[in-house]
């Protein structure tokens, strides 16, 4: 039984969906770990040096935002282009972008949230995880339910 090509491929196939979610959730509590520890972080006032709406199909209902800010900290400056943690770069809806890009206009202030041991590690909307949680529920859902769909294949191919 266990010489069988095919349930070594399956034994493959799964042991790698299980490493792709343990991948998965790692990064998603990273994510939501970093958010948690911003909450606390002191703050600053900002400026926002580009704001950009980038829209990315040819139907025009999806969208990407771009955002730099530059802020002094202990007579330094510092620039970033992270608003959320896990959200830079996501593509997202015309219309959900369309409100970041007008709440955060270019040119316009805002509060920074710094982290005290690396400045430059800064975050306007702290204590967002972004897609952490989606992360998250993906990669117990890989690791559920791939290696068992899996299981339940080479069971039913075993009874033909």
């Amino acid at each position: 039984m266990y010489d069988n090509p095919l349930y070594n491929n399956l034994k493959t196939l799964s042991l790698l969906i299980l490493a792709l979610s343990l991948v998965m959730i790692s990064y998603g509590c990273y994510l939501i770990r970093r958010a948690q520890q911003s909450e606390s972080w002191p703050t600053t006032v900002g400026k926002i040096t580009r704001s950009e709406m980038i829209i990315s199909d040819v139907d025009n209902d999806i969208a990407k935002f771009n955002i730099a800010y530059e802020f002094v900290v202990n007579e330094i400056r510092y620039t970033s282009d992270v608003y959320r943690f896990g959200a830079n770069g996501q593509a997202s809806s015309v219309a959900k972008i369309r409100e970041k890009h007008k709440q955060y206009p270019a040119g316009g202030e805002v509060v920074v949230a710094y982290n005290p041991d690396n400045p430059a590690d800064a975050v306007l909307e702290p204590g967002a995880a972004g897609y952490g949680h989606l992360f998250l529920v993906l990669g117990i859902g890989f690791g559920i339910v791939g290696p068992l769909i899996l299981r339940i294949k080479y069971w039913l191919w075993m009874k033909r």
